[in-house]
């Protein structure tokens, strides 16, 4: 029932892959409590003996692992080298995994692991160069942040410490005491080290910085340090007026960790002469460690941008709306660009607010402020139209843009003027004296507002991180030095929720994704391909992998998707990708309909897959198990029937690959669920997805995936 048959062959494992020192203990395992129906499975050997290679002689077995716990050549490692031809890891190759916040790299990890797959014959898959998930979010959004404007000082500082030159601040009280360490910070550099001996009143235990000139009353001032303690627990920061200690505005309370935690605070100055910043820490008892204590406020505004109130690019089908004179409002192709239009017809002259195109507002405009439409058009023939905004309450005019001359080109246009009334809730463009077609693209409304920082222009960041993907790409294929030859090149491109399209920070959202695409355009995996096979060598296999390529529910939508895009990056006749990567995190239902669909989806996505011409490669397999009603079941909950109903269902899975996909085009199936998953996992968290259970016993499903790959 063990992985191995006794501590004999595990053994042998070591002593042919020649990886293990002479400290490698003994693996032993107390017999599994099961029934005789698990005895089959010890007749079992290992799960790569079963692929027939001279009928699949470029099939190839892998598995997912963690990469520390191969590196530490025990039982991980023993199984994986047993098992599997190929390894790919779970993390260890991601951005995220190697790009520090600062931008440095560190590949130590990675270059460890696949030194000791190759040397214990095993090759080795990336996994992956390209992807939204598990990005360092700090250091990429870094790159394309606000630029302060020449001359800007961006922040106006009241005060930094950074402890080098050994400067302390003052303070008083409770018999606490302060101190300079050298080194040893969140960065290694020099902090303050503070002990307050007891727990007493908040005030009774401070840190002081007087201030020469006292801070702007109604200003709101930033307070950003480090900071870690002995023991969790909280302190209070504020302002006061030394003169008679009254308060001038505190900073929500801080909540002390024993690691080092970075703190980012606002308080407004409520009060007059607020001279001094106080840290209050008498609540606290024992060691609080500070580094990098910073308070400043935002520069003065030094320029001003535009502020998009409305924007309208129609590519979505959806026309502005209007009335009068049958005139009509419809979205067609053939813009400047190439892009979706608004066409307005007006079939006679009639008087200008007969026949309008109208934008409703959610919110009033300011009264006062001065509000700019900007827009591309054209018309069938010159003319003279207008626009302006209205109170749709009553229809009472609240500002007129000057009347605008129409041209049969496209033409630019951007207009100005001054909210005059109130509740203006609406824009109309005045149409009814033109008779004939008028177009319209990129109708925008927009203000402009004072700012002490410039965003990025598109170009900008798209330049920026066009450079960033180069430095990443190179420096993993410098990293792995020609040893890992095949990539997901791209990892989970299309969208779920339209999944013809690529995925957007707009549509699948997430603060903890970065979306590349959503900078670099959707040429950007071609990008990526140019710089892959620039510093990795023409030889690379390239994939592109993505999940529910299977799925029934929606007829296989995503698999077309994934088929076209593909379709569409190799159209420029530069770009090749080589192969398609299917994750499969599939479920086996145990309603009998559900999982004829299931079984019809698979079939279907092979085919489809098959068609392509392209290498196929089952990239993450595993399995789940629901109920007759959808429920996902959990590994102490799976019953005898439904084990033998998931390992009929691996034996389903791979037999269909190996009989659908073209012998020449198949990579082969990655295990990515090799053990059941621990309830505490945040991937499929207590489920039962393993050819093996967590104490490392073969399932069922080991003998259905063994069983498929030789065709029992």
């Amino acid at each position: 029932m063990n992985i191995f048959k006794s501590m004999i062959a595990l053994a042998a494992v070591v002593v042919l892959t020649g990886c293990a020192d002479n400290t490698y203990m003994e693996y032993k395992t107390a017999a599994p409590q099961r029934s005789a129906d698990y005895d089959y499975l010890n007749d079992y050997g290992d799960l790569k003996t079963y692929v027939d290679r001279a009928t699949y002689p470029t099939f190839k077995l892998g598995g997912a692992t963690n990469a520390a716990e191969f590196n530490n050549l025990g039982l991980v490692y023993a199984l994986d080298v047993a098992n599997f031809d190929e390894l790919v890891t779970g993390n260890a190759f991601k951005y995220s995994s190697i790009v520090k916040d600062d931008g440095t790299m560190d590949f130590s990890t990675v270059q460890k692991f696949i030194t000791n797959a190759t040397d214990a014959g095993l090759s080795v898959y990336g996994h992956t160069l390209l992807w939204h998930s598990q990005q360092t979010i700090k250091y990429l959004n870094g790159l394309i942040a606000d630029r302060i404007p020449q001359g800007s000082a961006g922040n106006e500082y009241v005060f930094k410490y950074q402890f080098e030159n050994g400067t302390l601040l003052n303070g008083w009280g409770n018999g606490s005491t302060k101190e300079i360490v050298t080194s040893g910070s969140h960065d290694g550099s020099a902090y303050m080290k503070v002990v307050n001996p007891t727990v007493a009143d908040p005030w009774s235990a401070q840190l002081a910085v007087d201030i020469a000139s006292p801070l702007e009353a109604t200003k709101t001032y930033t307070l950003h340090f480090w900071a870690k303690a002995s023991a969790e627990g909280s302190i209070t920061a504020g302002f006061q007026d030394p003169s008679n200690y009254a308060g001038c505005g505190d900073f929500p309370v801080i909540n002390l960790t024993t690691d080092w935690k970075e703190y980012s605070l606002e308080a407004t100055v409520t009060g007059a002469n607020a001279a001094r910043f106080l840290y209050s820490i008498g609540k606290f008892a024992g060691e609080i460690d500070f580094d990098g204590i910073e308070l400043y406020s935002a520069a003065a505004a030094t320029v001003e941008l535009p502020k998009t109130v409305v924007l309208y690019n129609f590519n979505d089908g959806t026309p502005l709306g209007g009335w009068g004179n049958s005139s009509t409002r419809t979205v067609v192709d053939g813009s400047r660009d190439g892009s979706k239009m608004l066409k307005f017809t007006n079939p006679s002259k009639v008087n200008s607010w007969e026949a309008q195109i109208a934008v409703d507002f959610a919110e009033p405009l300011e009264q006062g402020k001065v509000y700019y439409l900007r827009f591309w058009g054209k018309a069938s023939a010159a003319g003279t139209v207008g626009a302006g905004y209205q109170n749709p309450s009553n229809y009472n005019g609240c500002g007129n843009y000057p009347n605008f001359d129409l041209t049969t080109d496209w033409k630019l246009y951007d207009l100005a003027t001054s909210i005059t009334g109130d509740n203006a809730k609406r824009l109309t463009f005045n149409l009814g004296a033109f008779a004939g077609d008028i177009y319209f693209d990129n109708v925008e409304i927009y203000h402009m507002v004072q700012s002490n920082t410039i965003p990025l222009t598109a170009e900008e960041k798209r330049d920026t991180l066009t450079w960033e993907l180069e430095r990443w790409i190179k420096g993993m294929m410098g990293a792995v030095n020609g040893k890992v030859k095949a990539w997901d090149l791209c990892n989970e491109p299309m969208s779920d929720g339209h999944p013809t399209e690529l995925k957007s920070a707009a549509v699948e959202g997430g603060d903890n994704n970065f979306y590349w695409q959503d900078y670099l355009g959707k040429d950007y995996v071609r990008t990526a391909v140019k710089f892959a096979r620039q510093y990795g060598g023409n030889d690379l296999v390239l994939f592109v992998n993505d999940y529910n390529l299977e799925a029934s529910y929606n007829n296989n939508a995503k698999c077309d998707g994934l088929i076209n895009m593909i379709t569409y990056w190799e159209s420029d006749g530069v770009t090749k990708i080589d192969g398609i990567g299917t994750q499969m995190h599939v479920s086996c239902s145990m309603n009998p309909e559900q999982q004829k669909r299931n079984e019809d989806a698979v079939v279907k996505m092979f085919q489809k897959l098959a068609a392509t011409g392209k290498l196929i490669r089952v990239s993450e397999l595993d399995m789940g198990l629901q109920d007759a009603d959808g429920n996902a079941v959990k590994t102490i909950d799976v019953t005898e029937e439904q084990h033998h109903a998931m390992a009929a269902y691996y034996k389903f899975i791979v037999e269909k690959y190996l009989s659908l996909i073209p012998v020449a085009k198949q990579y082969g199936i990655t295990a990515w669920g090799v053990t059941d998953s621990p309830e505490t996992s945040f991937w499929r968290a207590g489920e039962p997805i393993g050819l093996w259970d967590l104490n490392y016993y073969r399932k069922h499903t080991y003998a259905g995936f063994a069983d498929g790959l030789v065709g029992k």
